[in-house]
């Protein structure tokens, strides 16, 4: 304004005033055309997309089921492959739990059995279950004492007859009474107080006489008798399984030659397999012998820090250190 030496005070004002407008509308002018160009932001396109997506009408859409005709024939679960199966009617899921009932679970013994087939309806029950074929090989076998005179009667109507007069004239049933002996159930006799067996040299039949003693029990005690080498009390035997300590008063025990097992020449695998040797006492002679030579007597095994006193008395009778 300096250089405008013509203009007054006043008007050099008001000329200044008028830059500063013309400045103030430039930027002005300029933040608005950056503002109104400036493209939507992502998010806000995608929620009118979404808003648009919304506003227009369904569509409705009509899809074109094949239907699989359902057969019905005679099969047998237990040898039905998959693609038979889902001719009967049932579902590719169904047809895998038959397999993996199979796999797991053995066979189909009864039609009844194929009746707790998971998802099975009513109506497909109703429709399959006259048609299940059960092979004989894989039917339950029928014990001949299940075979009563009643169904004898039914073969020979005379038989009944005769046994119904001999019932009301003797006040027996002689009906079962004549069924042969060896249709008959026997129960084995459980020995009575003061009986007892050697449990040294007894198996598993003779075993399963003592009373609270079954087949479980008995092969487990045969077990660990072969396992531990012999028995030297009859208390051994409760360390097989669990058993009430009235079978102890029917246990005795013949002295027999026990399996030693040789604690100089055994690997720590092969020392492991002795019941009353654990890894850490394994590993602990292996050490001794590797480190100071063979063991020679309990004695130095005493010295081992994994050895308790009572761990020596149970092994005495089972350690050679030839």
């Amino acid at each position: 304004m300096r250089r405008l030496p013509f203009l007054t005070k006043s008007q050099r004002r008001a000329l200044l005033v008028v830059e500063w407008v013309l400045l103030a509308g430039i930027i002005g002018f300029s933040i608005w055309n950056t503002t109104s160009h400036q493209p939507p932001s992502r998010s806000s396109s995608k929620a009118g997309e979404r808003r648009e997506w919304y506003s227009k009408p369904a569509k409705s859409f009509t899809y074109a089921v094949e239907e699989v005709p359902v057969e019905t024939f005679p099969f047998d679960p237990n040898t039905a492959d998959s693609t038979t199966l889902l001719r009967l009617g049932l579902s590719p899921w169904q047809v895998k739990t038959i397999y993996r009932y199979r796999a797991k679970h053995g066979r189909y013994h009864t039609p009844e059995d194929f009746e707790y087939l998971p998802g099975l309806t009513v109506e497909q029950w109703e429709r399959l279950k006259g048609f299940i074929r059960i092979a004989p090989k894989y039917r339950y076998v029928e014990p001949h004492s299940r075979r009563s005179y009643k169904e004898r009667s039914r073969e020979n109507p005379a038989y009944t007859m005769e046994a119904t007069k001999a019932t009301e004239a003797t006040g027996r049933d002689t009906a079962r009474e004549s069924l042969p002996r060896e249709e008959t159930w026997t129960k084995a006799v459980k020995l009575s107080s003061g009986q007892t067996i050697d449990i040294n040299t007894a198996d598993t039949t003779q075993l399963k006489l003592i009373p609270g003693i079954a087949s479980k029990r008995a092969a487990r005690i045969v077990a660990y008798r072969k396992k531990l080498g012999g028995f030297v009390k009859a208390e051994q035997a409760m360390e097989a399984t669990e058993m009430p300590d009235s079978v102890l008063q029917y246990m005795t025990v013949s002295p027999v030659d026990i399996v030693k097992i040789n604690v100089n020449r055994l690997s720590v695998q092969q020392l492991m397999k002795h019941p009353y040797l654990n890894f850490y006492q394994a590993k602990a002679i292996f050490e001794h012998r590797r480190n100071k030579g063979d063991i020679k007597n309990i004695e130095e095994l005493k010295r081992l820090e994994a050895f308790r006193p009572s761990d020596i008395d149970r092994l005495r009778p089972y350690i050679s250190f030839e």
